[in-house]
């Protein structure tokens, strides 16, 4: 058997070993330097463009976020070879574990992490995998049969995900998102129900009744929660009772769990100033969420890689909320164009100036607040990178204003 691995991110280097491992050696092809590849020990490693037809290979694997655009995916689709994703054969190779899936728009890594958190609190052996940051592959190199994996799956993994893969599993929320990828919102949407296709028999259901707008099964059991914090609990409390625990052992440890950080985590006050790193925040909803949560008024830190929606919902949720924003990265033009009318607005050429910039603007009683409703790879390796530099320069005003 001959196939074709698209992508060897983290991800897809994990899968090639668990492919190597299952005696198929596999043509690996992605776009970084020759010399990386080369060093590749688990498949023969290609640039981007070596390749140039699936002509001869009997399935294609995709790592998450490769562009549905690429010329190999699109070409495997006209000939009808077999696409499959690198979280749905890792999940093929754990069937005979526990496996809790957990997709959304917003809230859907702090929903696998306390679920986790519950789950080894009330005793149980659990491991939170996935698009969470720890690969499905990585994982299924070196398992263990007595742990309850809680998985978070993005709708790039769910695309190529089908089968009986998971005891349960719960949609969160479905809000405007990476509609840079997906041509329309109900085909954003069309792939976060696609979990609905990976369920065992008699596998529970849950969606959170905002998401219903969007599609339906009739297995699917509804609730209901507008709080964030509160929808969170339910979804995690609905999935750790499908483990046999009843809502009031798992009720007492949910004081007990730390939130995952730059997720609206307080970094610290300066002269009566609130600054927040939410550097999670990378769509429209999770900023109004943000926004939302803060104490004080907000001078808001936005702007990064465009993901192809709109900025009329902050324009009608801003209003009396934010005194200013200040912009930066490549969609700053763009959101200035649409909220200059509206709030006050300025584009500044790094973040650390805007840190400087919001301080300088905010009297005591204000929210500084990075939420920046955009992708970070113009700037930064990742949200994780762009929350520590916020932090960094937070931290350094005293030496530069002092």
């Amino acid at each position: 058997m001959r196939v074709l691995v698209l992508g060897l991110g983290v991800s897809g280097r994990a899968l090639c070993q668990l492919l190597q491992r299952q005696g198929i050696r596999p043509v690996g092809v992605d776009a970084q330097e020759s010399a990386v590849l080369a060093a590749l020990p688990y498949c023969d490693a290609r640039r981007d463009g070596e390749v140039a037809s699936l002509e001869g290979f009997d399935q294609l694997f995709v790592s998450p976020g490769i562009s549905l655009e690429h010329p190999l995916y699109k070409e495997a689709l006209t000939l009808g070879i077999p696409v499959v994703g690198e979280a749905a054969f890792a999940l093929q190779n754990l069937s005979s574990q526990k496996c809790l899936g957990i997709t959304g728009t917003n809230g859907k890594t702090t929903v696998t992490l306390l679920v986790e958190h519950l789950l080894r609190a009330l005793g149980k052996r659990a491991h939170a995998v996935g698009n969470v940051g720890y690969a499905l592959s990585s994982y299924a190199l070196n398992p263990d049969p007595e742990e309850i994996l809680v998985v978070e799956l993005s709708s790039y993994q769910l695309e190529t995900m089908e089968g009986p893969l998971l005891d349960a599993a719960v949609i969160l929320n479905i809000t405007p998102d990476h509609l840079d990828r997906y041509r329309s919102m109900q085909e954003y949407a069309d792939a976060k129900w696609r979990i609905a296709r990976c369920l065992k028999p008699q596998a529970k259901f849950y969606v959170q009744k905002v998401a219903s707008q969007f599609g339906t099964v009739p297995s699917a059991v509804f609730f209901n929660e507008e709080n964030y914090a509160l929808e969170n609990q339910r979804a995690a409390a609905l999935l750790c009772m499908e483990v046999g625990f009843s809502y009031e052992e798992i009720e007492p440890h949910f004081k007990t769990f730390t939130k995952p950080p730059h997720r609206i985590e307080y970094v610290c006050e300066k002269n009566g100033v609130l600054f927040y790193d939410d550097s999670k925040g990378t769509n429209i909803d999770a900023v109004i969420c943000a926004v939302s949560s803060m104490p004080g008024p907000v001078i808001l830190i936005a702007g990064g890689v465009d993901k192809g929606g709109g900025y009329a919902a902050w324009a009608q949720f801003f209003p009396g909320r934010v005194k200013k924003i200040l912009l930066i990265g490549s969609s700053a033009e763009k959101i200035y164009r649409e909220l200059e009318k509206i709030v006050t607005v300025e584009i500044v050429n790094s973040l650390q100036v805007a840190v400087d910039l919001a301080y300088l603007a905010a009297v005591r009683g204000d929210c500084v607040l990075l939420s920046p409703g955009c992708a970070s790879f113009d700037q930064f390796r990742d949200y994780a990178h762009r929350g520590e530099e916020f932090q960094t320069a937070v931290q350094g005003i005293k030496g530069r204003f002092n």
